[in-house]
């Protein structure tokens, strides 16, 4: 199987927006997905010409908490077409429509089909391929 889910997490002491913020999460290169799913390429090579097809999770801002939502994710390395396709994950301002911050310790991340289901701690720690 294919997709990935990657669990919510809870970020302490967030200083930023306390509403309109989402998880953009961008792919680096077109794969289709051992699940036969298509995945566009939608990141070009500067974070400001970002392309328009990405997948948004909104985001929840509680006191001073940014959690972000449970992802799911298609695996890329057993990718048919495209194995060293990656992601990469920013936060978002819907308010202003520009960029907050990159989401992460990498630019850019690959998931393995195994395990289905990470965090994002773990994602970090692998560097960028899991």
């Amino acid at each position: 199987m294919a997709s990935i889910t990657i669990s919510n997490i809870a970020i302490p002491n967030w200083q930023g927006n306390t509403q309109g913020v989402q998880l953009r999460v961008f792919t680096n290169g077109s794969f289709t997905a051992s699940n036969g799913n298509v995945n566009p390429a939608t990141f070009q090579s500067n974070p400001a010409s970002l392309g328009t097809f990405f997948r948004t999770y909104t985001c929840s801002v509680s006191g001073s908490t940014l959690t972000v939502p449970t992802v799911t994710l298609d695996s890329t390395t057993d990718s048919i077409d495209n194995p060293s396709a990656s992601y990469s994950a920013v936060l978002f301002d819907t308010n202003s429509g520009k960029p907050i911050q990159p989401f992460g310790t990498y630019t850019s991340f690959s998931l393995s089909p195994s395990p289905t289901s990470t965090t994002w701690g773990n994602i970090f720690a692998a560097g960028s391929d899991v």
